[in-house]
């Protein structure tokens, strides 16, 4: 190979070599923080969609956890011949909240245990999910005294609940929450279950389900 030859390859060599570009460390080190940017922008975006889609999730239940639990105080309130306290003798006083009350269910009722008259409690008690917050649990026995919320057995309806006294029963003369019994009708029950997975200081996404329920089975006065 002639000198001309050589120095042709040489210099096409050295042109092949500049034209082969790269990146500098400064601007390795920009495009590595460009894509940590954009990493954690995406993180971030995905943690908060989960935290949402969970939340989500845990009102619906709560929300039909309530729905259900009305559905089943209604369904005794319905049958039942008599509202008291949870002696099971002392009528509640018109226009009092209060956290506990006994319902005495006949035997025909469907919810009355082995076909014998019930007495069913439905009473509030402390969270065990969330502090500061009530939960709704119904427990029944057949023999007297009524059971209570300190008995055994009870069985949780609802939860999350900002309210401890959600039962009041109003007269045609005293009202609960606004609400009066019509003259000359059945007794009614003033039921109100408002829940809140915020807790009870909290006014955002509060839900509250509140029923007047007749005893179809009371006298009417």
């Amino acid at each position: 190979m002639g000198p001309t030859a050589r120095a042709r390859l040489s210099r096409r060599a050295r042109t092949r070599v500049a034209a082969e570009g790269g990146f500098t460390i400064i601007e390795l080190l920009i495009s590595m923080v460009i894509l940590a940017i954009i990493v954690t922008s995406l993180t971030s975006l995905l943690v908060s969609a989960s935290h949402t889609e969970a939340d989500t999730n845990k009102r619906f239940q709560a929300q039909e956890n309530d729905r259900t639990g009305l559905g089943t105080l209604r369904r005794d309130i319905h049958c039942a011949n008599a509202v008291t306290q949870t002696d099971g003798a002392t009528l509640l006083v018109a226009g009092t909240a209060y956290s506990a009350i006994t319902l005495t269910l006949p035997a025909q009722c469907q919810t009355a245990s082995g076909g014998v008259t019930t007495y069913a409690t439905w009473c509030t008690a402390a969270s065990t999910l969330t502090a500061g917050d009530f939960a709704l649990y119904r427990v029944t026995t057949t023999t007297l005294p009524p059971p209570t919320c300190a008995s055994a057995g009870k069985i949780k309806w609802v939860d999350y609940l900002t309210n401890s006294t959600p039962f009041c029963l109003p007269n045609s003369v005293t009202a609960c929450s606004g609400v009066l019994k019509p003259a000359n009708s059945l007794p009614l029950l003033h039921v109100a279950l408002p829940v809140n997975l915020n807790g009870p200081a909290s006014t955002k996404e509060s839900y509250n389900l509140v029923d007047d329920v007749a005893l179809k089975n009371g006298a009417r006065s």
